[in-house]
């Protein structure tokens, strides 16, 4: 029984007929508790494993965002010129209102509707939508910093 305290399997005997095999592991050493010991794990403890998947996953989540981002500027700040240009020009004579923000809520809607609605015959343009509804963003974004004007 000395060998309790070291890394290595220990055969005990009860009576003649029956072997039991142990493994002594430790986690002190870097292997874990895995429950095979020939098993090596590559990545440390849990915790490490998962902020490692969560940098894979987020470099990849990054990756997608950088495709097409000056475009994906342009029409941002396209949106956010519309709605200072459309606050600007319909708050002139104040009987747009009513039909402009009509018109305003319309168009964020169906925008929306489409990006957001699986249907097979957009799937060739979903590029497209998918710029527009950057517009979309720059321009709620713009009438709500608009609105804090006075």
């Amino acid at each position: 029984m000395d060998c309790m305290h070291k890394k290595e399997t220990c055969v005990i005997t009860a009576g003649s007929s029956r072997r039991l095999a142990w493994s002594i592991r430790s986690a002190a050493d870097g292997s874990g508790l895995n429950s095979s010991p020939t098993t090596s794990s590559s990545g440390g403890t849990r915790l490490i494993r998962a902020i490692e998947a969560l940098l894979v996953k987020l470099d990849a989540r990054i990756k997608v965002l950088r495709k097409n981002l000056p475009v994906k500027l342009l029409f941002f700040l396209v949106g956010f010129y519309c709605a200072t240009a459309f606050a600007t020009v319909i708050g002139q004579t104040g009987d747009w209102d009513i039909i402009s923000a009509g018109l305003a809520v319309a168009v964020v809607e169906g925008i929306g509707a489409l990006m957001y609605r699986s249907i097979p015959l957009l799937d060739e343009v979903r590029s497209f939508i998918t710029m527009f509804n950057y517009w979309k963003t720059g321009l709620t974004l713009g009438l709500f910093l608009d609105s804090f004007k006075y």
